[in-house]
Formats: structure tokens, C-alpha cells, sequence
């Protein structure tokens, strides 16, 4: 079987969703690139952010692939250092938030650093096919917390997936 891994991909689509959290992201689609454009939100002790929600990779893995794990990396920073942390950190698939929390325990730096959830072997306890992962409605959310006065800003979403090409697999038996 052909192993393949796709290019780290940023999301085309960012909005605030509501389904855990009472506080906005302001601006989401700043977290779309690596470049200290980011999307923010102020928190005080105790407050949840919304889902900070990111979708629409656009992803073309081929039909008939077996999906293998996936790997979420979120760029993210506390203005003030120890005073933000993950709420919750979920995949997204077919719209529906689901799949195994990802929230990783402690606080985040005051420098953007990328946290990474999920692995090569992580299917975030859902089964997928090429098509949910190719489907603009696939994608990562996160929330965060505050442990004392905070703001909460992410920088960059992306998302690489392993998965094995079935098509590829058939092509180099066909050859042999």
C-alpha cells in the first residue's frame, strides 16, 4: 500500500461558533496564515471563548484512500503569559463538531507556538473517508479559557493528513 501525507493546509473558512463558550474571537479568519495577524479574544477569569472554528481545507485526497490519523497544529499565544489555556479542541466533520477532545492541560506562552494535536495514527476516535476529509465542511475547533485576566490569540490553523492511496497501491501492482 502507497503511504501518502498531504501538505500541511490552512483552512479557507473561520468563524465563531457557539456551541461551547459565551466570548467572540474577534476577527477569525486571522488565524488563516503564519503571519502575526491574529485572531483575539479577551477574557476574564473563568470566561470561555466560543469555538474559534476552522473549515474548508481543501483537501483532494483520492476516493477510495484509507485515512490514517491527522494532525492538527495551532499557532497560538496568551498576551500575558499563564493566563490561557485550552477549553476544548475537537475535529469537525461533515459540520458537526464530534471525535475525541484534544485539549492539551497548561497554559500558553505569550510567544506564538504551534501546539500540535492528534498524530500519523490519530483518527480523533470518528472513521472517515476521503470524501469527509475533502468535504469543506471538515475541519478543527478550539476554545479557550482563562485562569486569570487573558487574552487568547491564535495566529494559524492547519491540518495534515496521513491516509493510505489505494489508487497508487493498485497502479504499482498493475505495473509489476
Amino acid at each position: 500500500m502507497a503511504a501518502a501525507v498531504t501538505a500541511a493546509t490552512s483552512g479557507g473558512t473561520f468563524a465563531n461558533d457557539a456551541t461551547v463558550g459565551t466570548i467572540d474571537w474577534d476577527t477569525p479568519s486571522n488565524a488563516r496564515a503564519s503571519e502575526d495577524t491574529r485572531a483575539s479574544a479577551t477574557l476574564l477569569l473563568s470566561e470561555i471563548t466560543k469555538y474559534l472554528k476552522a473549515t474548508n481545507f481543501g483537501f483532494s485526497i483520492p476516493t477510495g484512500s484509507t485515512i490514517r490519523g491527522i494532525v492538527v497544529e495551532v499557532e497560538k499565544s496568551s498576551a500575558l503569559a499563564a493566563t490561557a489555556e485550552d477549553n476544548s479542541v475537537k475535529i469537525v466533520k461533515g459540520g458537526t463538531i464530534s471525535g475525541t477532545e484534544k485539549a492539551i492541560v497548561g497554559a500558553w506562552s505569550n510567544t506564538d507556538a504551534y501546539s500540535t494535536y492528534g498524530s500519523a495514527t490519530d483518527l480523533w476516535g470518528a472513521t472517515w473517508t476521503a470524501e469527509d476529509i475533502n468535504a469543506s465542511t471538515f475541519g478543527v475547533v478550539i476554545a479557550a479559557d482563562a485562569t486569570a485576566a487573558a487574552t487568547a490569540r491564535i495566529d494559524h490553523i492547519r491540518i495534515t493528513i496521513h491516509y493510505t492511496d489505494l489508487q497508487a497501491n493498485f497502479y504499482v501492482n498493475l505495473i509489476q
